[in-house]
C-alpha cells in the first residue's frame, strides 16, 4: 500500500507527528468543476435570496433561559443559544465546542436530535459530515435542491436511493470530498479531524494544486488550518487523527465558514481572496454577523445573525442586528460571576462576586443605573430581592423579576385549504404586577406562535417579562396586527418569557409575618416573593386557599379554591350510623375533560324538583325514609332517602349539579342559588344537533362551543350508561325535538352564555332519513316483530340495517341491485319512528333532475366522465361506488369502463346520485346494480262470473296495438264483471288507463304486481304500460266485441196526426233474442196521442213488421206477436198501460225483437 496517514497530536504547544496508513494521492473527482470559482454561491444564495431558502425566522427563537440557583464562581462564557434551543445535554460539551453547535444549528447546517440533545460525544460517519459541508456551502438548509444530485455515479457504494447519495456527490462534483478509494467513498466510515479539515478547506477555496494529497497532506492541511486561526480554539488534548466527535466536527465547521474564501493566484503563487472586499463563506451564503451586544434582559452576549441590508445614498448600511429585520441564528451569553435569587448584602456580592467599583444596573431590561459604585464595605445596603434574579458581571448588575401570570385565553391555530397558516395560535395571559390584581386584574398581553400552546385557560404560569421602563412593572408590548384576527393586540412575543407552570398547595394560613414577608401556611413558613401581589387570601382569611410558588419556592400568590365543580348525580343512598345517626351518600360522575371520574360524597343539600321554569327544591336536606320508597324524592324542603338502594331510583341520574364542597369534604348540590339564581339550566325536548353551536327549544337555550364537555346517559331502569365527549361534533344523531338537557351556566338571562357542560338525561336516537335505498345481494330479512322486518341495505353511500313492513321488505327482496327513494316515518314519538314506510323504484320517469338519475342508455365512460342519456357526470375522489357487494368492493371508473364493455347482454343498470353543490353534475355516490327492464308486453282478460275472456293482441291498419275481447252470442257489454289488464314485462312496470269515448273506467291498483282492474259498460278504452326503465311505453286499444246480437231497428215513433210531436227517439235497439229486448225495455210516452206511427231504420224490412200488446213484460211472447202493419202503421193510445213487443226482420231475414212500455 504504502500510503501513510499523518496523525499530529498537540503537546505543549508542539505538532508532533505519528505515522500511519493514508488514502492521499486517489484522484480528485470534479475536475474543471465551474462552481469552485464562486464558492458556496451555487444557486445565488448569498443576500436576501439565501434568506429566503433559509426561511425568514425559520428556526426557534426563544427559550427559556435556566436560571442557576446557587453563588459561584464559573467560566466566563455560558452558552444560551436562543437561535436554536439550548441542548439538554448542554453539560456534555468540551468547554470550547457548545458555542459552534449552537451557531450552527441556528443557521441550519446542523441538527440536534428529536430529544433536544446534541449527543456531542458522538462519533460521525463521512456521510453525515458531507451533508454538513453541502449546507454550509450551498446555504440549502431545507434541502430543498438536493434531489437533483442523487443520481450522480461517482462512488461505487453511493446509491441514488441512499438519503446521503446528493450530498456526496455534490460535494463530489465541487471536488470538496476525496474517495476514500478511487471508486468508493466509504459513505460510514468514522471521519477523523484532518478528513473534516480538508473538506471544509476546499469549500472555502483551498487545494486547488491539490495540496492536500500525496504524503504528509495532513501536515499541510494543518498548515493552512494553524495560519487561519481554525485550530486555536480547540482542547489542548485534541487528536485530529483520531474519530472525530459531532462537537470537533462542528467546531472546525464554524471557524472555517469565518475565514475569507479564497482562489489561488498562478501571478503571485499564492491563495488571495476571492471576492472584494474579502468575506468569509458565512458571509456570502448566510449573511452571517456578529455584534457584542446585550440580550433583551441586559446581559452581555455575543450575538449571531443574518444581517439584513439597508440602503443609505447608493452604499449598503450594516447597522448591528435588529430583532425586527434580522434573523437571529444564536446569542451567546456571558456567565454571570455571582447569581443570587434572595436580596443579598453589598458588601457579600463584592467579596463573592470580585466585581468593584462602578457598574451599570439593569432591571427587567431597562437600564436604571449608568455606572453605580459598588461598595465592599457597604455591610447594611441589600441588593435584590427575594424570588428576584441577580446576576452580577464584570461590568453590571441584572435584575430580572418573576411574576405569576394566567392563561386567560386560548386560541388555536388554523391552516387553510392549501395547507398554509390562516390563523396564529394566541395566548392571552393575566399578568399581576400590582397590588391592584387582588380583584384579579392584571396586564393583559399575548403571545403568538405558529403552533398550538400547551397551555389550557386557568393555568397559572411563571413568566420573566421587560417593563416599560425602570420605574415601572408594566410589561412592555407592541400593538400588532396577528395573523387571522382583526384588530391590534398587545403583543409580547419579544419581551415576555414562560418560566413554567406554577406548582401550587392548598393550605390555610395560620400567621402572617407581615413585616418579614412570610406566611405560615399549615406548620411549614414559607417567604414571600417581592412580587407577590395577587394576594386573595389577605390578612385575616383562614380557609383554605391555593397558594401559588414562584421557581425557587417562595409564596408568590394566593387564590381562592374552586369549590365548585360539575357533575351528574349517579345515585343516592342513605348510609346509617355515624354522625347525627347516618347521612345521605351520593356518588357523582364528574366532567374531566372528555373523561369522566366518580367520587362518592356526602351529601348536606340538594336542590330539586327542576323544570323548564327553574328549580323549587332549594337546598333540601337529605332526611331517612325507609318507608320501601312510598315516600323518596323532594318533599318541601326535605329530600327524602332511602338506606336500600333499590328505592331511591328517582335519585338515578337524577340531574347535572353544580358540586360545591366546603373543607370538610362534604358537597352542596346546586341548581340555584339563593332561590333566584340558576347555576343549572333545563330544557326538555330541545334541539341539539350534531356539529350544532346552540341547544334549541323555542329559540337558543345555551350557545355550544368545542370544548364544551358532554355526558349522555343511555340505558333504562336504573341500568344506565354515562358517556363522555368533548364538542358536539361527536355526539350521538338525536331525533329533533326529543332531548331532555342540563346545562351549566354563569348567568342563565345572558343570550351569550356559552355551556362549559352539559348533560343529556333522556333522547330519541335520530334515524337516518336519507332520501335514496340500494338493495345489495346480501339484503337479508329478518323478522324482528310482528309485521317489522329488518335488512341490510345500503343508505345513500352507507351499508346499514333498517327496519321496514313486511309489504316494503317483499318489494326490497325481489329487486336486487335497484335504487329506490325511500319514504321514512319522521314523526319523533310515532311507535315506529325510523320505519322505512314506502319505496319508489328510481328509473327514467322518477329520477330527479340534479339529484338523482338512472343512466337508461348504456353509460360512456371518457376520462374522468360518465356520460349517459345527453347528461354527463364528473367523477373525483370524493364519489363513492356501490355495488351489489354493497360498500365492501370498491369501483371505480376504469374498472366500470371494463365491466360495461363486458357487458354484452346488458345486465349492468348505473345510477348517479349528484353531489347537490353548485357544481354542475359531480357525482357523489354511482350504484352499479341490476339493469332495469324495457319489456312492455302486457295481458287483457274479460271476466264474467267464472268465465274468463282473453284479449287476443292484433295490430290495427294505423299500427295501433289493439286486444279485442269476443262475447258470446248471448252476451252484452253489461255481462262482464270487468276486464283485468296486467303489465307483464316486469314486476316494477307501471300501466297507466285512459278514458276514451265517455265510457267509464276507473282504476284499482295492487302495489305487488300493478295489475288495473277497468269497469267497463260500452265503447272502446286504452290502456298504456310503462316498462321498468320508466322510458319505454307502448299504448294498448280495448276492443270489446258483441256477437251481432242487437242492432238498431227503429229510428223513431212520432204522433200520427201531428208528425212535429215526436213521442220516442232513443236507441231503438232490437235484439235477436227476446229475452234479451225484455231486459232493455225502452218507454214509449203517448202523451196527447191518439196512434203513433213507427220509422225504421235502413235495412229493415218494413213490410216484416209485426207488434203485439201485452199486459206486462212478463207476459210478453214471440207467439203473441202476430198484428202484421204497414210503414205507415199506427199503434193505438189505446193501449196505453200495456207492453208493446215489435218484430221486425232485415234484409238477411233475422228478426229483431223491441219492447215498450206505453205510458200518457
Amino acid at each position: 500500500m504504502g500510503d501513510r496517514f499523518l496523525f499530529l497530536s498537540a503537546q505543549d504547544g508542539q505538532i508532533v507527528a505519528m505515522v500511519s496508513g493514508c488514502f492521499a494521492g486517489f484522484p480528485a473527482h470534479g475536475r474543471g468543476n465551474p462552481w469552485r470559482s464562486s464558492v458556496g454561491t451555487q444557486w445565488e444564495t448569498c443576500g436576501k435570496n439565501r434568506r429566503r431558502g433559509l426561511g425568514t425566522k425559520g428556526f426557534p427563537q426563544k427559550k427559556v433561559l435556566s436560571l442557576v440557583l446557587c453563588v459561584a464562581m464559573l467560566l466566563s462564557v455560558m452558552v444560551m443559544g436562543t437561535g436554536a434551543a439550548s441542548f439538554t445535554d448542554q453539560d456534555e460539551f468540551s468547554d470550547n465546542y457548545a458555542e459552534a453547535a449552537e451557531v450552527l444549528t441556528g443557521m441550519g447546517i446542523i441538527q440536534g436530535y428529536d430529544d433536544g440533545s446534541f449527543l456531542p460525544q458522538r462519533n460521525i460517519n463521512r456521510a453525515q459530515v458531507a451533508t454538513m459541508i453541502y449546507r454550509a456551502a450551498t446555504g440549502d438548509v431545507t434541502d430543498s435542491k438536493i434531489s437533483q444530485f442523487v443520481g450522480e455515479d461517482l462512488f461505487d457504494d453511493v446509491n441514488a436511493d441512499d438519503w446521503f447519495a446528493g450530498y456526496v456527490n455534490y460535494c463530489g462534483n465541487a471536488e470538496y470530498i476525496k474517495g476514500f478509494t478511487p471508486d468508493t467513498f466509504g459513505p460510514y466510515k468514522q471521519v477523523t479531524g484532518y478528513q473534516v479539515l480538508a473538506m471544509i478547506l476546499r469549500a472555502v477555496g483551498y487545494d486547488e494544486n491539490d495540496e492536500y494529497t500525496g504524503d504528509q497532506w495532513t501536515l499541510r492541511v494543518a498548515a493552512t488550518a494553524r495560519e487561519q486561526g481554525l485550530l486555536d480554539n480547540l482542547n489542548p488534548d485534541t487528536n485530529l487523527a483520531e474519530p472525530a466527535t459531532r462537537e470537533l466536527v462542528a467546531q472546525l465547521i464554524f471557524e472555517a465558514i469565518q475565514i475569507d474564501t479564497v482562489r489561488y493566484s498562478p501571478a503571485a503563487g499564492a491563495y488571495r481572496p476571492s471576492t472584494t472586499p474579502a468575506s468569509s463563506l458565512g458571509e456570502q451564503v448566510f449573511d452571517l454577523a456578529v455584534v457584542n451586544d446585550n440580550d433583551v434582559w441586559g446581559r452581555p452576549a455575543t450575538i449571531w445573525y443574518a444581517e439584513s441590508s439597508t440602503y443609505w445614498n447608493g452604499a449598503v448600511k450594516n447597522d448591528g442586528y435588529q430583532s425586527d429585520k434580522d434573523d437571529l441564528y444564536a446569542t451567546i451569553e456571558e456567565e454571570a460571576l455571582a447569581t443570587y435569587t434572595t436580596a443579598v448584602t453589598e458588601c457579600d456580592l463584592v467579596e463573592e462576586s470580585g466585581v468593584d467599583g462602578a457598574v451599570d444596573v439593569w432591571t427587567n431590561g431597562n437600564l436604571v443605573k449608568d455606572g453605580d459604585n459598588l461598595n465592599a464595605n457597604a455591610t447594611r445596603t441589600q441588593l435584590g430581592a427575594q424570588g428576584r434574579l441577580t446576576e452580577v458581571y464584570t461590568d453590571r448588575i441584572v435584575y430580572i423579576d418573576t411574576f405569576l401570570a394566567m392563561v386567560t385565553d386560548v386560541t388555536e391555530a388554523r391552516d387553510d385549504a392549501n395547507g398554509h397558516l390562516a390563523r396564529e395560535a394566541l395566548l392571552e395571559l393575566t399578568v399581576y404586577n400590582t397590588s391592584t390584581t387582588n380583584t384579579g386584574i392584571g396586564d393583559k398581553v399575548y403571545l403568538t406562535s405558529d403552533s398550538n400552546w400547551e397551555y389550557a385557560e386557568g393555568d397559572m404560569l411563571l413568566v420573566n417579562a421587560v417593563t416599560e421602563n425602570s420605574n415601572s412593572l408594566t410589561v412592555k408590548t407592541e400593538d400588532e396586527s396577528v395573523t387571522g384576527y382583526s384588530g391590534k393586540y398587545a403583543v409580547a412575543d419579544d419581551t415576555l418569557e414562560i418560566v413554567q407552570v406554577a406548582e401550587s398547595f392548598v393550605g390555610a394560613q395560620t400567621y402572617r409575618q407581615w413585616n418579614n414577608d412570610q406566611h405560615t401556611i399549615g406548620d411549614e413558613v414559607y417567604n414571600d416573593a417581592v412580587n407577590f401581589y395577587l394576594d386573595q387570601a389577605g390578612l385575616a382569611k383562614t380557609e383554605n386557599f391555593n397558594w401559588w410558588l414562584d421557581q425557587y419556592g417562595n409564596v408568590i400568590g394566593s387564590t381562592e379554591i374552586d369549590r365548585t365543580g360539575y357533575a351528574v348525580l349517579k345515585d343516592l343512598t342513605w348510609i346509617n350510623g355515624g354522625r347525627d345517626g347516618g347521612y345521605a351518600e351520593a356518588t357523582l360522575i364528574y366532567f374531566n375533560d372528555g373523561q369522566t371520574t366518580e367520587e362518592t360524597v356526602e351529601v348536606n343539600s340538594i336542590d330539586g324538583n327542576y323544570a323548564e321554569s327553574g328549580w323549587t327544591a332549594d337546598n333540601a336536606i337529605p332526611t331517612l325514609d325507609d318507608n320501601q320508597g312510598i315516600g323518596t324524592g323532594f318533599v318541601g324542603t326535605t329530600a327524602k332517602v332511602s338506606s336500600d338502594g333499590r328505592y331511591n331510583g328517582i335519585y338515578d341520574g337524577y340531574a347535572l349539579y353544580q358540586v360545591y364542597t366546603e373543607d370538610d369534604g362534604t358537597v352542596n348540590l346546586e341548581g340555584v342559588v339563593n332561590t333566584d339564581y340558576e347555576v343549572i339550566g333545563y330544557a326538555e325536548d330541545a334541539r341539539l344537533d350534531t356539529g350544532s353551536s346552540a341547544i334549541l327549544d323555542n329559540g337558543v337555550k345555551i350557545h355550544l362551543s368545542n370544548n364544551t364537555e358532554f355526558l349522555v346517559r343511555t340505558g333504562t331502569n336504573g341500568d344506565y350508561t354515562y358517556t363522555a365527549y368533548t364538542g358536539t361534533q361527536d355526539l350521538p344523531d338525536f331525533a329533533w325535538n326529543s332531548v331532555d338537557v342540563f346545562y351549566d351556566s354563569e348567568n342563565l338571562s345572558d343570550t351569550n352564555n356559552i355551556a362549559s357542560y352539559v348533560y343529556i338525561k333522556d333522547y330519541t336516537e335520530q334515524a337516518d332519513f336519507d332520501s335514496h335505498l340500494f338493495v345489495i345481494e346480501d339484503s337479508y330479512a329478518t323478522e324482528v316483530g310482528s309485521g317489522v322486518w329488518q335488512m341490510n341495505v345500503v343508505v345513500n353511500d352507507t351499508e346499514r340495517t333498517i327496519e321496514t313492513t313486511e309489504a316494503v321488505k317483499d318489494i326490497l327482496v325481489a329487486n336486487v341491485g335497484k335504487l329506490f327513494h325511500a319514504t321514512w316515518d319522521e314523526v319523533v314519538n310515532s311507535p315506529t319512528y325510523g320505519q322505512l314506510t314506502n319505496v319508489d323504484l328510481v328509473n327514467e320517469l322518477t329520477d330527479v333532475n340534479g339529484v338523482c338519475d338512472y343512466l337508461v342508455d348504456n353509460a360512456r365512460i371518457s376520462g374522468n366522465t360518465i356520460v349517459s342519456d345527453g347528461v354527463s357526470y364528473t367523477v373525483n375522489s370524493a364519489t363513492t361506488f356501490i355495488t351489489l357487494d354493497g360498500t365492501e368492493v370498491y369501483y371505480d371508473l376504469e374498472t366500470l369502463e371494463d365491466a360495461l364493455n363486458d357487458d354484452t347482454t346488458g345486465t349492468i343498470g348505473v345510477w348517479v346520485l349528484d353531489d347537490t353543490d353548485d357544481i354542475y353534475n359531480v357525482a357523489s355516490v354511482v350504484y352499479v346494480g341490476t339493469k332495469l327492464s324495457d319489456d312492455v308486453s302486457a295481458t287483457l282478460v274479460a271476466e264474467d262470473g267464472d268465465k274468463d275472456f282473453n284479449g287476443v293482441l292484433s295490430t290495427d291498419m294505423n299500427g295501433n296495438k289493439v286486444f279485442t275481447i269476443t262475447l258470446d252470442e248471448d252476451m252484452v257489454r253489461n255481462d262482464l264483471d270487468s276486464l283485468i289488464a296486467t303489465a307483464t314485462g316486469d314486476v316494477n312496470a307501471r300501466l297507466n288507463v285512459g278514458d276514451v269515448n265517455n265510457c267509464n273506467i276507473t282504476t284499482k291498483t295492487d302495489f305487488l304486481d300493478y295489475d288495473r282492474v277497468l269497469n267497463m259498460t260500452t265503447g272502446n278504452s286504452e290502456f298504456t304500460v310503462t316498462a321498468e326503465n320508466g322510458r319505454d311505453t307502448q299504448k294498448y286499444l280495448i276492443s270489446v266485441v258483441e256477437v251481432d246480437n242487437q242492432r238498431d231497428v227503429i229510428s223513431t215513433i212520432w204522433d200520427e196526426d201531428n208528425r212535429q210531436t215526436t213521442l220516442y227517439n232513443g236507441d231503438g235497439v232490437g235484439y235477436r233474442d227476446l229475452s234479451d229486448a225484455i231486459k232493455d225495455v225502452q218507454t214509449l210516452d203517448f202523451k196527447t196521442a191518439q196512434k203513433g206511427a213507427l220509422g225504421l231504420e235502413s235495412g229493415v224490412d218494413a213490410s216484416s213488421v209485426k207488434y203485439g200488446f201485452f199486459t206486462s213484460t212478463a207476459t210478453v211472447k214471440a207467439g203473441g206477436i202476430n198484428t202484421e202493419i204497414v210503414t205507415t202503421g199506427t199503434i193505438d193510445a189505446a193501449n196505453t198501460g200495456k207492453c208493446l213487443a215489435i218484430a221486425v226482420t232485415d234484409g238477411d231475414g233475422n228478426t229483431w225483437y223491441t219492447v215498450f212500455n206505453i205510458v200518457e
